[in-house]
């Protein structure tokens, strides 16, 4: 991999952390306007290119994921272990969710809730919103936070196994991992795919990456890592229309009730060579005022996941939007109108996640972990 300096490097990381992001939101918004997938309706999915197309864009944000997961392996698997790490990632997430609580119990005092928000407030469900908010790594409010920190927590075992196996047995338990994000196409009812695990794959391909990588940088051209993620997304999205139309091998196999997560290991292939791409960017160019934006986007991108996948919030963001902009009546206006809501709802939580850190989070973890920072608290 050519040599760039630190800070340059970073840059070309942080806009991949924006574009991640951004396939997230995106995926979330596929998932939740109604004349897109709306899983909110409990309706079932409909067969054919629209639903297969659909359902692409929602893997795709498992490719956002990988990135984050990636990105973690890469910058991790040459550090030392901490619990200021961990403590950071956990503390966003229970700030976001403990003052969403806090936010719509005193808006209920004063007005009435939206018939999406209110039954989370009333009789037994109280009480799963209360742990919802306080509790939300224990209780897995964000899936993705959880996995997350469980991937922190995990993290120098992980670098233990690079420091002592072979590359070339590192890659072989790539494949092992990837086996099992497959299985269960195979017709099985089980399998040891879980988040955490999905977690550790992106872990290990990026510190693959970071520690091998420039051995065969220079066989692999960028052609080969666009082809692959080209091959990739076809690939997925015939998948996604053979299981949507739920012809007969297709049913038996079990592949209709697994078209939302699709071959799970595409998303992580994509991320891996989306990765790999964008480390051999040139961006000299973003300066100044350009860089200074990017920079704070990027910092921000965890903050527009948890507000975004909030109970509350994404309960009252995707039917306020799907009330305001009216149902398109062609593709090409159900593309352009989707990407200008993702984009719309990206910026705008980017700067609320931004002030929210700025103002609350940052402060509170700084005062927090005042004196952490000693010999007898870091391993």
């Amino acid at each position: 991999m050519a040599k760039r300096s630190v800070k340059q490097r970073n840059l070309n990381i942080e806009v991949l952390r924006i574009l991640a992001m951004f396939l997230i939101v995106a995926c979330h918004a596929t998932l939740h306007l109604p004349w897109l997938l709306h899983v909110d309706s409990n309706l079932d999915f409909l067969p054919g290119w629209k639903s297969a197309l659909a359902y692409l864009v929602v893997q795709y944000g498992q490719v956002g994921v990988s990135i984050f997961f990636i990105i973690s392996g890469y910058f991790l698997v040459r550090k030392t272990f901490t619990w200021q790490r961990i403590f950071k990632t956990w503390f966003q997430m229970f700030c976001y969710s403990f003052i969403s609580l806090i936010a719509v119990l005193i808006i209920a005092r004063f007005t009435t809730l939206p018939n999406s928000i209110a039954p989370l407030l009333s009789g037994d469900d109280l009480w799963r919103t209360v742990l919802w908010s306080i509790v939300p790594f224990i209780y897995g409010s964000y899936w993705f936070i959880t996995a997350y920190v469980c991937l922190l927590l995990l993290a120098p075992f992980i670098n233990c196994l690079f420091k002592h196996l072979s590359r070339r047995n590192m890659a072989a338990l790539i494949i092992v991992l990837s086996f099992f994000s497959i299985w269960i196409l195979l017709g099985g009812r089980t399998t040891p795919w879980n988040n955490v695990v999905y977690a550790v794959l992106g872990y290990i391909m990026g510190g693959w990456i970071r520690l091998y990588w420039y051995e065969v940088n220079d066989k692999i051209k960028s052609s080969y890592l666009w082809g692959i993620i080209v091959l990739s997304t076809i690939v997925m999205t015939v998948f996604n229309h053979y299981a949507a139309n739920r012809t007969w091998l297709a049913t038996f196999l079990g592949w209709h009730e697994q078209i939302k997560h699709g071959i799970q290991i595409f998303p992580m292939i994509i991320g891996s060579s989306i990765f790999i791409l964008f480390t051999k960017l040139d961006m000299t160019s973003i300066k100044g005022f350009g860089h200074k934006v990017v920079l704070k986007t990027a910092s921000a991108t965890f903050g527009v996941y948890l507000i975004h996948e909030n109970m509350f919030w994404y309960r009252l963001i995707w039917p306020t939007i799907a009330a305001i902009f009216p149902t398109p009546n062609s593709f090409i206006s159900t593309v352009s109108v989707a990407f200008a809501i993702v984009l719309a709802v990206f910026i705008s939580l980017s700067l609320i996640g931004f002030i929210a850190d700025t103002i609350i989070v940052h402060p509170l973890t700084k005062i927090i972990l005042k004196g952490w920072d000693t010999p007898h608290h870091t391993n």
